[in-house]
């Protein structure tokens, strides 16, 4: 019998741990070129008893990552795959932005919510692109609130809880990719917030945007007490339904959602609403 060219057995393990060093190799090159070589530095993370690391980002600074967790896809996701900017729709663009000036124009804040917001980097992006908003960032996740609150700045608010409908309490069950932590309702625990508690801790504030990133626990946020969607311009969300399947996760959202006309566009792994210039013709 001639010798097959396909790994035997032994052979496999060997091609698995090139085939990962290649990867490695390439998605660090990667993100060299879009945030430079600093990016490496949270590699240091890994010998370090903290296991924290520092992601130097061209264009936005220094960055405290866990190299072992998820974190850098956070950050790809919003500052390399710009999951949050909506300039290429051009016409729904000038919209957020023209509602944004007219807060500002009133004399009153523009409030954006950041639900689930890991490390902060969905709240930097909102800092960056709308420096005089008042930027609610909750995160339940103790590690990740943790890097949170030292990777914002002054405009950034970092509140340690759950977002849901109802104040109460809920236990947080970790993930092993801080990510996927989820929320399930208790009797006792870490506190939930509501949108309506949050708008209320910013003087003469306005809700503007709300980012909705909850690991399933929309179907909570969304099941009741929902008249804060008709103050909202925009909404981002990512459904949950992939992650739970036969739940109906996202389906108390999108029953909230339909009487209030917002237009939906697709960027990534989110879903945008926005308000339209003018209601529906059927509205």
């Amino acid at each position: 019998m001639f010798p097959s060219n396909r790994p035997g057995r032994c052979d496999a393990p060997m091609a698995f741990r090139r085939e990962r060093a290649l990867g490695f190799i390439s998605g660090n090159w990667r993100d060299v070129r879009t945030f430079g070589p600093g990016v490496l530095g949270r590699h240091l993370g890994r010998l370090s008893k903290e296991r924290v690391g520092t992601a130097r980002l061209r264009d936005i600074g220094p960055i405290k990552v866990r190299p072992h967790q998820s974190d850098m896809a956070c950050l790809r996701q919003v500052f390399a795959d710009r999951e949050y900017d909506l300039t290429r729709f051009h016409e729904a663009e000038a919209r957020i932005t023209a509602r944004y000036e007219s807060i500002l124009s009133e004399g009153s804040i523009p409030i954006i919510i950041d639900g689930g917001a890991n490390i902060g980097a969905a709240a930097l992006w909102f800092a960056r692109k709308y420096p005089a908003a008042a930027i609610m960032a909750v995160e339940p996740d103790e590690s990740s609130f943790a890097l949170l609150r030292e990777n914002v700045g002054s405009s950034v608010t970092p509140v340690k809880a759950a977002l849901g409908a109802e104040a109460g309490y809920v236990t947080v069950h970790v993930h092993a990719q801080a990510w996927a932590t989820q929320t399930v309702r208790a009797d006792s625990g870490l506190p939930v917030v509501t949108v309506d508690d949050l708008v209320a801790r910013v003087p003469n504030g306005k809700l503007f945007i709300a980012k909705i990133d909850i690991e399933g626990f929309e179907k909570d946020l969304f099941a009741s007490n929902v008249d804060w969607i008709a103050e909202a311009f925009v909404i981002y969300i990512e459904p949950h339904d992939w992650m739970l399947p036969g739940k109906g996760s996202s389906r108390p959202f999108m029953e909230a959602i339909v009487p209030h006309g917002f237009e939906v566009y697709v960027t990534g792994e989110n879903l945008a609403f926005v308000r339209p210039s003018s209601p529906p013709a059927n509205s």
